[in-house]
């Protein structure tokens, strides 16, 4: 061991808190996208067969998805991971770019320039003409090789409009070999983004799409073993107890990194107590520390009392948010019924005969004198 490394292996170890209890080498749970703790799930182990088959077909657009904290990240880290040296690539984690930017990351990536280059060297400066020049010409020393590249790009959700076609263009533009490809990672609001109809040429191009899921009960049991046993860990010397699995899943919801947060600090408070087993005081204190809210949809007795409790919410205060819009959406409906309505009697007034039973119809003019009878006489009667 180097003179050099001895500061820096006692700086590692500083950073370890319970892990020297439990035989841990390293942390179980961080927070960071490390390739070595994927674990194969049901819907990551088959995007990362899809998406890994996608690259090595070839592909020229090809999609990730998933909620916050599914685990993206670590997914397109792994599959960078199993890539041969014929293919070079390029993660871009900043969506908020411009295409000069983009392809400045792309080049240093692809070891096609420096950053030194760019920031003070030949190339400061560069227009996007200059720079896509310089991809264009790296790509075609690929084809010799029977090589390729490709590149992703984290948070796609948030890229702009303008950029996203840009990257179809750049896709789109190394001829009938194909060999850059572009794997968009994102939220499901990408998946919105590209049904605008100004992004129809882009999700045409889309030939491979992934979505991740959230975990169910049985896979974050195995995501925690697998974890723990990655960082160095066993079952004698550290493991969680169901009851504590359960109130873990219960305020995680199967989210891989809010589960890292909850099982960091249950082993935490663990260590504290000296024990071997997290049980579910443990996993309660952590979802304490980590203000979550475990969900109490498994028990009837608790589930009840949470209706009633927001029943009586309800009623005590005025409604907001969807509640206020629901009820001015019925209000406005209503008035516009009445309205209608209002219009129709009115209509049916209007083309109703007039006649009113307080006229009285005008009475014939009298007769001349000469057209009058006189009256018969005394004793006479008619026949």
């Amino acid at each position: 061991m180097s003179i050099e490394a001895v500061p820096l292996l006692q700086s590692r170890q500083g950073w370890l808190t319970y892990e020297s209890f439990y035989g841990l080498k390293e942390k179980a749970f961080s927070l960071s996208s490390d390739p070595s703790f994927f674990y194969n799930s049901g819907s990551h182990a088959g995007a990362f067969n899809e998406l890994l088959s996608g690259i090595r077909r070839r592909e020229s657009l090809s999609m990730v998805t998933g909620d916050i904290g599914t685990g993206k990240t670590t997914l397109c880290r792994t599959v960078l991971k199993c890539l041969d040296r014929q293919t070079f690539s390029a993660f871009v984690s900043d969506p908020f770019t411009t295409r000069e930017d983009l392809l400045k990351i792309v080049l240093v990536d692809f070891g096609v320039v420096s950053a030194s280059d760019l920031a003070t060297g030949r190339l400061r400066g560069a227009s996007r003409t200059e720079l896509s020049f310089l991809l264009y010409e790296f790509l075609g020393t690929l084809l010799p090789l029977q090589a390729f590249a490709v590149v992703f790009i984290d948070e796609a959700q948030n890229v702009s409009l303008p950029l996203l076609e840009e990257i179809r263009i750049l896709s789109d533009s190394d001829g009938r070999e194909r060999q850059l490809q572009v794997v968009l990672v994102g939220q499901p609001e990408l998946r919105d983004k590209l049904h605008l109809q100004e992004m129809r040429q882009v999700a045409q191009r889309i030939s491979v799409q992934c979505m991740l899921t959230s975990l169910n009960r049985d896979g974050l049991e195995g995501y925690v073993a697998h974890r723990l046993h990655v960082a160095g860990g066993s079952p004698d010397r550290v493991r969680f107890s169901r009851e504590a699995l359960d109130v873990v899943f219960e305020a995680s919801g199967g989210i891989p990194r809010v589960i890292n947060r909850l099982c960091d600090r249950a082993l935490h408070h663990g260590y504290v107590r000296r024990a071997t087993v997290i049980d579910e005081a443990a996993a309660a204190l952590a979802c304490a520390d980590m203000e979550v809210t475990r969900r109490t949809a498994a028990r009837p007795d608790a589930w009840s009392s949470e209706i009633d409790t927001s029943v009586q919410l309800a009623v005590s205060r005025p409604p907001d948010g969807w509640l206020r819009r629901v009820t001015m959406i019925t209000m406005v409906l209503l008035a516009l019924a009445a309205s209608a309505l209002g219009a129709t009697l009115a209509a049916k007034r209007l083309m109703a005969p007039v006649s009113s039973p307080f006229v009285r119809p005008p009475e014939p003019p009298p007769l001349p004198p000469s057209l009058l009878v006189p009256p018969l006489p005394e004793g006479v009667t008619t026949f």
